[in-house]
């Protein structure tokens, strides 16, 4: 399977942003990434990732998704939804997939795509930004929460007056935390290097994070 690999991890926040804050244009393509200021050649990621979300279909078109995440308040959820249904095998296989270390993450990558380590770090970056900018804490509320208890028949039973019950409040979703919409240009590199990480992750993870400063740009035109 085809994962999505960004090199510059800043660049994400930024498209989102757009999609969040502007009417879906009729046609997502080259010419419109450049309006935005997305000039690079490494900028030519963002509409597979917006395809790989489901934000715009193969046409380039913009999806209901798209219109929908116009709205602040759902907008992380509906993230949230869309990387749990692109990374479908990788949830499927570790259900909290958000909170597992750049080890985990990088034997599963590797295994699946075959691809090179440093691709599969780029697709990592790509991964923990988006869990990052997402809501996946909703979306498992609303996925684990638990289901309605069935009321036992009438029938006398010995010390059921002793059953402590949960407070309702303790099953409630939490809400979504506010985000700041301002265009941040920011590197995410969350990939839980310890003194027991496999040594080449963590030379690979150093030698993106050097990469990636030097990539960056002072100002977006």
């Amino acid at each position: 399977m085809e994962f999505p690999i960004l090199h510059d991890p800043g660049s994400i926040e930024l498209v989102l942003g757009t999609v969040y804050k502007t009417d879906p244009p009729k046609l997502v393509d080259h010419d419109y990434l450049i309006t935005l200021g997305f000039k690079r050649e490494v900028d030519e990621g963002l509409i597979k990732l917006l395809l790989f979300l489901g934000l715009i279909d193969e046409n380039g078109q913009p999806s209901i998704l798209w219109e929908k995440s116009r709205d602040p308040e759902q907008a992380p959820m509906l993230l949230g939804m869309a990387v749990r249904a692109a990374y479908g095998s990788l949830f499927k296989r570790f259900p909290n997939a958000y909170q597992e270390d750049g080890s985990v993450l990088m034997e599963f990558f590797r295994v699946e795509t075959g691809d090179s380590d440093t691709n599969i770090a780029y697709m990592i970056l790509t991964f923990k930004v988006l869990c990052d900018l997402a809501d996946l804490t909703e979306v498992e509320h609303e996925v684990e929460s638990p289901k309605p208890v069935k009321k036992a028949a009438a029938v006398k039973k010995p010390d059921v007056s002793t059953i402590k019950r949960e407070p309702a409040e303790t099953m409630k979703p939490a809400a979504p935390q506010k985000r700041d919409a301002g265009p941040v240009i920011r590197i995410s590199i969350n990939i839980d290097l310890d003194d027991r990480s496999d040594p080449d992750l963590r030379s690979l993870a150093m030698k993106l994070l050097r990469k990636q400063l030097e990539l960056q740009e002072p100002d977006r035109q």
